[in-house]
Order: C-alpha cells, then structure tokens, then sequence
C-alpha cells in the first residue's frame, strides 16, 4: 500500500510536530546543563577552592531549573505523542 499524497495542511501539521521535537532537544539540552552544574561543577570547583562556599547554595536554583526543563521534556513528549496521527494519516500501515 503506497503513502497517500501530501496536502499543504498535512506539511503544516508534520512541520508543527517537528517544532515538538525541537522543543523537547532543547529542553534536554538546557536540563543537562542546568544537572551537570548543579551536580558536578559547582562542587567540583567548591571543593579545589576555585570559588567561594557560598556559591555552594546556588546549587538549588540549578536543580529547580533541572527540574522544570525535565518537566518541559515530559511535555514536549506527551505533545508528541498526542500528534503522532499526523503520520498514521499520511502512511497508513502499522510499523509493528
């Protein structure tokens, strides 16, 4: 069975899914930066004296940014997953 034609409103809607999943790789991106500073840099550079103890507390602040990037992830793909019909419109064979 072939892939049905094309329109410009199904362009619209795959090109609407693609943002989706840009979304979701700039989230993850901004969650392991926002982790890895919080987790690892900040106490390695606390730790060898490089910068104050104080500095030490902003580590909160990077894991509630963590947090809310990992939670922005979650629902880029719960986004995702509600449009995935967009392709069962344009290719209608199962891929299972």
């Amino acid at each position: 069975m072939d892939p049905e034609f094309i329109t410009s409103a199904d362009w619209a809607r795959i090109g609407n899914l693609l943002h989706f999943f840009w979304y979701a790789v700039l989230c993850s991106i901004g969650f392991g930066f926002n982790f890895l500073l919080a987790h690892a840099i900040i106490p390695s550079l606390v730790s060898t004296g490089h910068i104050p103890q104080s500095v030490n507390r902003a580590r909160r602040m990077f894991y509630i940014g963590a947090l809310g990037f990992l939670s922005l992830v979650a629902l880029n793909l719960i986004i995702i997953a509600s449009k995935l019909d967009t392709l069962t419109v344009i290719w209608d064979r199962s891929w299972i």
